[in-house]
């Protein structure tokens, strides 16, 4: 391999990166801009949930059950509906997302001992906004239920002593309030951090469609030192978006950065390295660049988004699916990444998965230098 020869096809490919307005947007500045994009729409946090609350008892009782209900900002009570067709009308124009039925002897049930019934009906449509609705509903329901319990000890002269035997303590560690933004941004700065390699997937493909592809092939510059020319000025601009996004988790979604700043960049270049590796196997085969860049998104995208955690638990998936998962670099980072920004663990506790993109990275790039044939 001779240097020398390398370091020309480095500085041709970082030209056009910097001259061409298309590569140094893809590269550079793309990934913040989705992940300012995809970190509003995934972490909206959801609250003040309109309901509904059909009171047929219209007691005492149901009343301090309607002001227990309205006592938090993650149910509002948006309608009075006084009779169930007015119900289904409601559910049936979206005017409310659930629905509380009080039946008649609501307070007669409590105050003799019996079990109230109560009824829930939930807009299925949206199933986030239903099972937030039916959680906090039932937690107020709950407590409500417990200071009735309590009420009646009291007035019967017994003192209730502690509701329950077990002294429940919980405490969160690395994300004290349990927001979901502390756990989604880190691992959205993974999967965008991807899309500089789909540009990094055009490199051969646009010399082959620009005809310019037979000029390198002529020159007696090797197969390896034209990929490793190709790759490293991709890696290089990738870089640079790495303190970008970064700053945006950090500064734009309030998200505490608890690891060491210099190994997350090193760690990000190591998954740019593997995840360019692959991009540039993909250019090897693709006609055109709209061939490659279509099987890179679907490749880097489709497992970012549904295979690396993001938005599935990677625990809950299937022995298959996993085996599968950890074939792309993507998997690896958002957990290397989720470790050093929201835990701060060091590169001891995550060696197998920087093990992993060693191995994926030199893997893609063998095969790339030794199926690319400087022929047309």
């Amino acid at each position: 391999m001779n240097w020398r020869r390398t370091l020309s096809v480095m500085r041709k490919e970082w030209w056009h990166i910097t001259r061409d307005r298309a590569s140094f947007f893809l590269l550079m500045l793309s990934p913040v801009l989705v992940l300012v994009t995809m970190g509003y729409a995934f972490s909206v946090d959801i609250k003040d949930v309109g309901i509904g609350v059909l009171d047929q008892d219209l007691s005492p009782l149901s009343r301090a059950y309607l002001a227990q209900l309205g006592s938090s900002d993650a149910l509002r009570l948006e309608a009075r509906p006084e009779s169930l067709a007015e119900v289904e009308r409601m559910m049936m124009r979206g005017r409310v997302k659930a629905i509380i039925i009080i039946p008649l002897g609501f307070q007669g049930d409590l105050k003799s001992g019996r079990a109230a019934s109560l009824q829930v009906v939930v807009d299925g449509t949206d199933p986030n906004t239903a099972g937030h609705a039916i959680q906090h509903i039932e937690a107020h329901t709950e407590h409500f239920a417990a200071q009735q319990v309590t009420d009646r000890l009291v007035q019967a002269g017994v003192a209730p002593g502690r509701p329950n035997p077990i002294d429940l303590r919980l405490r969160a560690w690395y994300n004290p309030s349990l927001r979901y933004t502390v756990s989604m941004i880190p691992a959205l700065v993974g999967v965008v951090l991807s899309v500089p390699a789909m540009a990094a997937s055009l490199a051969l493909a646009r010399e082959r469609e620009w005809g310019t592809l037979e000029g390198l092939i002529a020159t007696p510059i090797g197969r390896i030192e034209l990929i490793v020319g190709k790759l490293v000025p991709y890696m290089l601009a990738g870089l640079l978006s790495v303190p970008l996004c970064v700053a945006t988790a950090v500064y734009g979604y309030n998200v505490p950065f608890q690891g060491d700043p210099w190994a997350y960049f090193a760690l990000s270049a190591l998954y740019l390295f593997a995840s360019m590796s692959i991009s540039l196997f993909i250019s090897i085969f693709a006609n055109s660049q709209q061939v490659a860049i279509i099987a890179s998104m679907i490749i880097f995208l489709f497992s970012g988004f549904f295979m690396s955690g993001l938005l599935i638990p990677f625990s809950i998936m299937g022995p298959m699916i996993k085996l599968e998962a950890l074939m792309f670099p993507t998997t690896h980072f958002v957990i290397i990444s989720r470790g050093l920004i929201v835990k701060g663990v060091g590169v001891g506790e995550l060696q197998g998965y920087v093990y992993a993109l060693i191995g994926i990275g030199v893997i893609f790039l063998a095969l790339t230098v030794l199926m690319f044939k400087k022929k047309l």
